[in-house]
């Protein structure tokens, strides 16, 4: 089963002025915790967002082209939608780290050529439009130990909140796209998130303390280690893709979070590095539309 959301504690709404999809909807102020086992817990996400005027594809005049910006109390995160007329299927595509929306816009273009909506979140300080710090895991631990929510946690919201816009927009089943750090933090929100259809993780891993860790080392990585969560994914489908020649993330670590996910899962090789390739979106694209 997927991972129940626990309510450790009430939950304060707060109206915004930001921009939304239907009159009247409200915002509420997503909060985040640890459960009684250490995982993530996340209440009050919502899809708020505004949209900029859409523009028609210069590819292909049938897929249709927005930036949107998400709003909660912690700022605003950027993004791109490609999306056809009438979608069988949507996905949630989360980058690597440094890598920018912008860099995956031709990817959802063909994504939605091929009937598939997708959004590209633009992460918190990933280094394109979104603002964020840039001292990754390291800063997050700090952020952690002093009581201030980490970076990490709030990107997991950003894609559950992205998942649930899809969802309510087309009605249609969503997937979870993460590739290098974005497999990570997509695999997270794959699982605590009851709303999505499945997960495909490019180039990614678990991650781990390491033996001599601090307790506060412990429960961080814990509370964000795709390995403690991949397997809360089922019954939902978990697809990994690493290549041999991966110099950043070793294959055999994403053989190892492979291992830690339960059925229906399944582990492709291809060539290349690191990173989604256009061989993989193959993969992808036809896993989704069989499905």
């Amino acid at each position: 089963m997927k991972w129940t959301v626990l309510l450790l504690f009430c939950v304060t709404a707060v109206v915004l002025g930001a921009g939304c999809t239907s009159p009247g909807a409200k915002e509420t102020v997503p909060l985040y915790s640890l459960d009684d086992t250490g995982a993530l817990s996340i209440v009050g996400i919502t899809s708020v967002y505004e949209e900029s005027p859409s523009e028609i594809s210069p590819k292909n005049g049938s897929v249709v082209l927005s930036r949107l910006i998400f709003s909660d109390n912690y700022g605003n995160v950027h993004a791109i939608l490609a999306a056809p007329a009438h979608p069988v299927a949507a996905v949630v595509m989360v980058p690597g780290a440094g890598v920018a929306a912008t860099a995956h816009q031709e990817r959802a273009v063909t994504y939605a050529e091929r009937g598939i909506a997708m959004v590209v979140l633009d992460l918190r300080g990933n280094g394109g439009e979104t603002t964020g710090h840039t001292d990754g895991l390291s800063g997050d631990l700090r952020r952690f130990t002093s009581g201030t929510t980490p970076q990490w946690y709030l990107t997991i919201g950003d894609i559950m909140a992205a998942r649930m816009m899809l969802t309510e927009r087309f009605g249609v089943p969503v997937y979870i796209i993460g590739s290098s750090n974005g497999g990570m933090t997509g695999a997270v929100a794959a699982s605590i998130d009851s709303g999505d259809s499945g997960y495909f993780g490019v180039s990614t891993s678990g991650i781990s303390a390491g033996d001599d860790a601090s307790q506060d080392v412990l429960s961080f990585v814990r509370s964000v280690d795709p390995g403690a969560y991949v397997a809360g994914i089922s019954p939902d489908p978990v697809w990994l893709f690493h290549s041999p020649s991966d110099s950043v993330i070793p294959y055999q670590k994403g053989l190892s979070l492979f291992n830690a996910a339960e059925d229906p899962k399944n582990f492709e090789s291809f060539n290349g590095t690191h990173g989604i390739t256009p061989e993989v979106d193959t993969m992808i694209t036809g896993a989704i539309l069989t499905f």
